[in-house]
């Protein structure tokens, strides 16, 4: 990449710098003939744009395909729902599936799908979808025609992760492909819950407060069968970090699997389960 190329990446760069110094809305230095050469600059622009009411120009970065799923309402309610936005963290999402034990193989080169955090500052039409501060979501992109544009946003993970090849505004459960059991302990990303826990908060996926419907909706990327039979077992604190746990115990092909959570974000009855540890339980008879 010559100098030049180097230019539009460099003033974007520039300008988010700038955001987190003065904590105003992200100041686009973009045109609305520029296009940006990769999905990161993609994802720069079109939150500049919102930030900035340049809501032809965010519309114009979005596809066809998401504009029809979100119907001419919604993509108004989008474009008219931030106030002030800028990017602080960008992960690979097939990436972070993998981590997570799912297997995915690489996504096709005009594809891509990011887990983005974002600080935010909601307008009010926007607070019923955006948190004060800290956010995070799934954003797919989609080159066209040369260039990246925004081809969904949402929660939970799209297409590229789950394996579905639809997705609606409202969609608020995933089911993660299954892969090969994987025992062990597990690593709980407080990041990504804490998104899960803002998510369970405003009204949208109440299962994430039961520790069975958990294991349903995340035990693929354990191995496990979300029509596995599940049966709680114990619940406790653990003695040392004082977080509550579930104990449950999961039968799969005459082997028994006992799988832990625990309440990483908020505990009691509103507070979101994760997975902590999956670890052979015995066999029983079928």
């Amino acid at each position: 990449m010559d100098q030049v190329d180097r230019l539009p990446r460099r003033a974007l760069l520039l300008s988010a710098t700038l955001t987190l110094l003065s904590g105003c809305s992200t100041v686009s230095i973009l045109s609305s003939t520029s296009t940006p050469r990769d999905p990161r600059e993609t994802l720069d622009a079109f939150f500049s744009f919102l930030a900035t009411s340049r809501y032809d120009d965010a519309k114009r970065m979005m596809t066809p395909s998401f504009q029809a799923r979100l119907g001419s309402e919604g993509v108004d309610a989008l474009l008219h729902s931030i106030h002030s936005a800028h990017i602080t963290d960008v992960i690979d999402a097939v990436t972070w599936a993998n981590q997570l034990g799912a297997q995915l193989p690489a996504p096709p080169p005009d594809r891509r799908e990011f887990l983005v955090t974002l600080e935010v500052t909601p307008s009010s039409e926007g607070q019923r979808s955006w948190s004060v501060g800290t956010n995070r979501r799934f954003i797919d992109l989609s080159k066209r025609r040369g260039a990246w544009e925004i081809d969904g946003i949402a929660v939970s993970p799209g297409p590229l992760i789950t394996g579905r090849t639809e997705q609606t505004s409202n969609q608020t459960t995933v089911v993660l492909p299954i892969s090969a059991l994987r025992l062990g302990p597990a690593p709980v990303n407080r990041a990504l819950y804490a998104a899960r826990q803002s998510a369970v908060e405003r009204g949208a996926i109440p299962w994430a407060t039961d520790p069975v419907e958990v294991i349903h909706h995340d035990g693929p990327s354990f191995g496990l069968n979300p029509s596995d039979p599940v049966k709680v077992i114990r619940q406790d604190r653990d003695p040392t970090s004082l977080v509550p746990r579930t104990f449950a115990v999961v039968h799969q092909g005459g082997k028994a699997y006992l799988v832990t959570l625990i309440q990483p974000i908020r505990t009691g009855s509103g507070g979101i389960w994760a997975i902590s540890e999956v670890e052979a339980y015995g066999t029983f008879a079928p």
